[in-house]
């Protein structure tokens, strides 16, 4: 098999651990519409991404791979609600939540150019799942905190401003806990080239 990607600065023990695991998890169909270069590249993708974290007081770089490596087979092939849901395919016709009359056809722009840059229909998406799944004081708590005055609007709903600050940490608590703290998650830099 011809390896299309080089990947320098990395050990080539390491990368042959990484492309023989690619192989063996595209073999048992392990994430689906994955293939071995997929899962090779995002292997060596998260490897890069945590090569701060190396201490070589703690351990060899191939050991510190190795548990990189198994780690990250166990995220992708964990087969939790949340990722099989990532997964599936979803009509676009089917209700944004259960018993709504929005539809994820509705919540897509017409035209693709209208789309204001950066817009994220996945983020419109999961933050609408998100605000349907919430109590209705949490729901009141976030038209609060959506207005203009949050002052003005926790007086006139006859809240005292600590609840409704409390309200907004148990929002934030429940946002991350849904996945919503991903799209808040900026990119990684590196102050050093990896492998150097």
């Amino acid at each position: 098999m011809e390896h299309l990607n080089r990947y320098d600065g990395i050990d080539p023990r390491v990368l042959k651990h990484i492309r023989a695991t690619a192989r063996r998890l595209a073999r048992q169909h392990a994430v689906p519409g994955m293939d071995a270069q997929d899962l090779e590249q995002d292997l060596v993708l998260d490897l890069w991404c945590r090569m701060e974290a190396f201490d070589p007081a703690r351990a060899s770089f191939r050991t510190f791979a190795h548990r990189v490596i198994a780690h990250r087979v166990a995220t992708l092939t964990s087969p939790t609600a949340r990722r099989a849901a990532e997964r599936a395919t979803v009509p676009l016709d089917m209700p944004v939540v259960p018993g709504s009359d929005i539809t994820i056809a509705e919540m897509l722009p017409a035209d693709p150019e209208d789309a204001a840059p950066g817009d994220s229909h996945a983020l419109r998406l999961d933050v609408a799942r998100f605000i349907a799944s919430l109590t209705p004081a949490l729901r009141r708590c976030c038209d609060i905190l959506l207005s203009e005055n949050v002052a003005a609007a926790t007086e006139a709903a006859g809240l005292h401003r600590s609840s409704v600050y409390e309200n907004a940490k148990r929002l934030k608590r429940q946002a991350i806990a849904a996945g919503l703290g991903g799209y808040l998650a900026g990119p990684r830099h590196f102050a050093n080239r990896a492998g150097t």
